[in-house]
């Protein structure tokens, strides 16, 4: 243990792992946007094939597609161009960029709560909680997704 410690400690290379860290972060973040729609669809086939359901009603994909639409806001706005924001000086729109990164965090936070919703309904109906499941990772998936690419993305 005390080997792994003085490694973190003296001879980790900090830099090293950022600059990976800004190289993959995209691919990193793709994949797990790609393992939420994933774990939709497979959430859909196994309620209908495997456990012989009718096909879920269409509202219980809203949490999902809110999810990729906040995902999309977090990362219209880099930390990057925020930065660039606060060091103009104008505190007008500085204020705006920071509510927008805020309203679209919530948002993200919201599908997730309304997929906790899903899966709640679905338990208590004892029917669709594949889907409801499938929902709640979903969401989850393209939050972290979303946050990911945010943190490691970068202009060049």
């Amino acid at each position: 243990m005390k080997a792994l410690v003085d490694w973190f400690v003296y001879d980790f290379d900090r830099e090293e792992l950022e600059d990976r860290c800004r190289k993959y972060g995209g691919l990193v973040a793709g994949a797990f946007f790609g393992a939420g729609w994933w774990s939709w669809a497979d959430a859909l086939v196994t309620q209908r094939g495997v456990e012989g359901e009718s096909s879920a009603p269409f509202k219980y994909a809203w949490p999902g597609i809110i999810a990729t639409i906040a995902m999309v806001l977090i990362n219209m706005l880099s930390k990057d161009s925020l930065q660039d924001i606060a060091d103009s000086g104008d505190e007008e729109t500085n204020t705006r960029a920071r509510l927008w990164l805020l309203c679209s965090f919530l948002l993200c936070f919201g599908s997730i709560a309304a997929s906790i919703a899903v899966l709640i309904s679905c338990t208590e109906q004892g029917q669709y909680v594949a889907v409801g499941v499938g929902s709640v990772l979903q969401c989850g998936f393209i939050l972290a997704s979303a946050l990911i690419l945010w943190v490691f993305r970068t202009r060049s």
